[in-house]
């Protein structure tokens, strides 16, 4: 599976984001992302936020690929 590298706007390797952010970078609607990402053991909880550690989804999904 290729990279899925996304940078801030500050050039920064982002390895966490919201529920939207990852939609958007995995194409996918909200509750599969909640899905995977809780089947992928990459949620982030801090307070009322809802966190999710991109390169563990990255590492999960390329495990379904078989890559």
């Amino acid at each position: 599976m290729k990279s899925r590298l996304v940078r801030s706007e500050l050039g920064i390797d982002v390895k966490t984001g919201r529920i939207e952010q990852a939609c958007q970078r995995y194409g996918v609607g909200r509750n599969t992302m909640r899905q995977i990402a809780e089947d992928a053991n990459a949620v982030i909880r801090i307070g009322r936020n809802y966190l999710i550690d991109f390169p563990k989804v990255d590492k999960y999904m390329d495990a379904l690929s078989g890559e």
